[in-house]
């Protein structure tokens, strides 16, 4: 086994070296203080590889070897994360806090890290929280004005996850399509076929309003349904919810063709990987995006670092269930105030200032499996 020796003015700079000259295998077998900052010693991960079973009987005690060296090398990735986070916060503080924020308010550490490398200079921290709160609002992709998507028109199929509130959203829409054009140019076409009692919650909704409603079972009758729709200043279709990775999810992504703008519903509630996941399945495409539960959410970043992220505009925000009174326009400003509002509640959850260094040490590891997956 050859071991190199790496000298750098910090553990960051040093592992970089490491991988730069060594591989992202590469094995960091100690740390220890140098007078030029930290010295590590490394050495390529395949020159730890196990011998033939021909050249040594105790291939299993090799291996356990071997595992015991990688268990090792985690360990010390994850701990030289920590340091680095520490250095970090010496060096640039004020940069350090703003990622703490975003981390503690739900955002991602995509954005995280994003938003953090782009702080100005010179900066003291209650002036990068400004900036950190007017770069978010700024970016924060919103539709327009309520009378945009409702006063032309058009037919609009409400897609998204089971649970994320769409036939409740459907009727709110409705009512507000009922006030701008009237009962009579309005229709609603139930699509659901799967959730026992979806067409009778519809239906219930159809006669307080008014308006028509039509029941489908399949593609093939929406499909012969639209065109009799078509004189219908206004058409909400209700479509079944899967999870993300169904199959059937490309059921819904099928309606672009029959002249159909799909509007994904998402509830604010779930946790950021949900989110995602329903983003990039359902948010394919999608025309905008409506977001749900507000009333059941203290951190709603998680949400909003998606929107910003995928860019899709968002048309409404939803918190109870009164139609159609529980439906707002969004506001940029206030929905921002709240994520980061979010980050100071003081829960089980939120990390202390000695968790940091190890939540760093994880945050490092998941990005080294991501590239490593993403390299193969």
């Amino acid at each position: 086994m050859s071991v190199q020796i790496f000298v750098a003015p910090n553990a960051r700079e040093g592992l970089a070296r490491v991988r730069r000259e060594l591989g992202d295998d590469a094995v960091v077998l100690s740390t220890r203080p140098h007078p030029q900052g930290v010295e590590l010693l490394a050495s390529a991960y395949g020159e730890l590889a196990v011998p033939a079973v021909s050249e040594t009987p105790d291939t299993a005690g090799s291996s356990r070897i071997l595992n015991e060296l990688s268990r090792l090398r985690g360990m010390l990735q994850n701990q030289l994360a920590g340091f680095a986070w520490g250095a970090g916060r010496r060096r640039d503080p004020v940069r350090v806090a703003l990622m703490q924020t975003l981390f503690a308010a739900g955002f991602g550490s995509a954005l995280a890290r994003t938003l953090a490398a782009r702080l100005p200079r010179g900066l003291d921290n209650a002036a990068a929280q400004h900036w950190l709160r007017q770069v978010l609002i700024r970016n924060l992709p919103l539709l327009g004005r309520e009378a945009d998507l409702l006063a032309r028109g058009s037919h609009y199929a409400l897609v998204g996850s089971t649970g994320a509130g769409k036939t409740t959203t459907l009727a709110k829409l409705a009512a507000r399509g009922v006030d701008a054009h009237g009962a009579g140019e309005v229709a609603l076409v139930a699509a659901d076929v799967y959730r026992i009692g979806a067409a009778a919650q519809l239906t219930v909704y159809a006669d307080l309003l008014g308006v028509a409603l039509h029941e489908v079972k399949d593609q093939t009758q929406l499909t012969g349904l639209l065109p009799q729709l078509a004189a219908k200043k206004l058409v909400l279709i209700d479509t079944a919810g899967f999870a993300p990775t169904d199959p059937r999810v490309r059921q819904g992504q099928a309606l672009d063709a029959l002249g159909v703008r799909r509007l994904l519903v998402i509830s604010a509630s779930q946790q950021g990987a949900a989110i995602e996941q329903a983003m990039t399945h359902f948010g394919q495409g999608a025309a905008a995006c409506i977001l749900t539960k507000l009333d059941e959410t203290p951190q709603p970043g998680a949400a909003l670092d998606s929107l910003i992220r995928h860019r899709l505009p968002l048309a409404y925000i939803s918190g109870g269930q009164r139609v159609p009174e529980d439906l707002h326009v969004p506001n940029a400003a206030y929905l921002i105030d709240r994520a980061l509002k979010g980050g100071q509640l003081a829960t089980p959850y939120a990390l202390e200032a000695e968790d940091w260094p190890l939540f760093a040490g994880v945050e490092a590891e998941r990005a080294e499996r991501q590239n490593g997956t993403g390299a193969g």
